[in-house]
């Protein structure tokens, strides 16, 4: 689909010019006399590019680039102007404004910056994809998830860290890891310095730790170095997995597999088994005979 694109300019003449160059290009045009129109229109259909008179006769054009920045501040805005001025051009970039271009319109100079506009608006969307996704697989991951920087701070967790570590997200961003951090004798924390020291990941297999009731957790820890795309550190990555059933049912299992290897499969025998899997929690002696 080609990209729509949106001119708002109280002259006739120039809503024309534009509409011929852009639609020459293959590009879809819609066109409005003043403010109003123009934000109807914004409302109304998918734009991907706005050019506004910063002078309209209604509200100005820098009314207009502040809506868009509001309802879909993804849009790239070029002004257009007839008198350019040093404190127009400053104030409609200090908003928002993408660029701006002065009258009368070259064709060469608008496809120019419609190109520029329009590749910049397709790697801000991506940007906006790729951290959607990022967010979505974030927060459906059942593991905890700590990011910190370089200096330990947390960065971002995830909502499985509240249920794992305890860690309250408005209370956790910006904190240093080493103050929250206290219910695992420090383990989770020598992961993170081993990877911080040696810049490679680090995997602890069941680490015990307590809730705040005190009641014991079994999880594995993976820390890994996050690196930005020139390979420079720029902090860690931590995953907790809660393993506490999975510990509880090998320690089951194992316990099953000594009562079964009792020699004999009499009634006598499966009593006695019976009354040992019975008596299995009790914390005493027990003499079978």
């Amino acid at each position: 689909m080609q990209p729509h694109i949106l001119v708002v300019d109280d002259e006739e003449s120039i809503r024309y010019t534009f509409e011929a160059f852009l639609s020459e290009e293959g590009y879809t045009v819609s066109s409005a006399a003043d403010y109003d129109g123009g934000l109807a229109l914004l409302r109304e259909k998918d734009i991907d590019l706005v050019f506004a008179d910063i002078i309209l006769p209604d509200r100005s054009g820098i009314d207009l680039l502040k809506a868009v920045r509001k309802i879909v501040p993804s849009v790239p805005v070029i002004m257009i102007t007839g008198a350019p001025s040093v404190d127009t051009a400053t104030e409609s970039l200090r908003i928002g404004a993408f660029d701006y271009i002065v009258k009368p319109i070259r064709q060469d100079f608008l496809m120019r910056s419609v190109n520029i506009a329009l590749k910049h608006k397709a790697v801000k969307d991506e940007n906006e994809l790729c951290r959607l996704n990022f967010e979505a697989i974030f927060r459906s991951v059942n593991d905890c998830i700590i990011t910190v920087d370089e200096t330990m701070e947390v960065v971002e967790v995830n909502a499985a860290a509240e249920t794992i570590c305890e860690f309250q997200r408005a209370a956790t961003i910006g904190k240093p890891l080493r103050e929250l951090a206290d219910r695992c004798q420090g383990n989770c924390l020598g992961a993170l310095d081993e990877t911080m020291k040696t810049r490679q990941p680090v995997e602890l297999r069941f680490v015990e730790c307590h809730n705040a009731g005190g009641r014991q957790k079994v999880v594995s820890v993976t820390a890994s170095p996050l690196l930005d795309v020139k390979d420079r550190f720029s902090g860690a990555v931590m995953v907790v997995r809660d393993e506490t059933r999975l510990v509880s049912l090998e320690r089951r299992l194992q316990e099953r597999q000594k009562i079964d290897s009792i020699v004999g499969r009499s009634e006598g025998i499966e009593k006695v088994r019976s009354v040992i899997r019975d008596l299995a929690n009790v914390q005493t002696t027990v003499l079978i005979t």
